[in-house]
């Protein structure tokens, strides 16, 4: 990625969306649309851009298990280095069928 490139991510994970929210914060970056609920959010869904109207197979799946699909569009930095915040951010508690457990780890920095 070029410095300074847009970044899309559509996620129903709590924890990788928490995370990249505290890294856009924490290193100051330029969001341009964020939401936890992507699909009942009507200002983004009117916007009628290609890529927030695609529906994967995977966001069917969560969405048919209770989950939002959360989505953040922000840019990164035109030089220097990204900082990690010094978080402590609950790890989802749900998985795909058929994966085996996680560690017994109950939070992730």
């Amino acid at each position: 990625m070029i410095d300074g490139g847009t970044i899309h991510l559509k996620t129903d994970s709590n924890f990788l969306f928490t995370y990249t929210k505290y890294m856009v914060e924490h290193n100051s970056l330029p969001v341009e649309e964020m939401t936890t609920d992507l699909y009942h959010d009507s200002q983004l869904l009117t916007q009628n851009s290609p890529l927030l109207n695609i529906r994967t197979y995977y966001e069917q799946m969560w969405l048919d298990r209770g989950l939002s699909i959360k989505y953040v569009k922000f840019q990164l930095p035109r030089e220097g280095a990204l900082e990690e915040p010094d978080v402590e951010i609950e790890l989802d508690d749900y998985r795909s069928y058929h994966r085996p457990k996680r560690s017994g780890l109950e939070v992730a920095k």
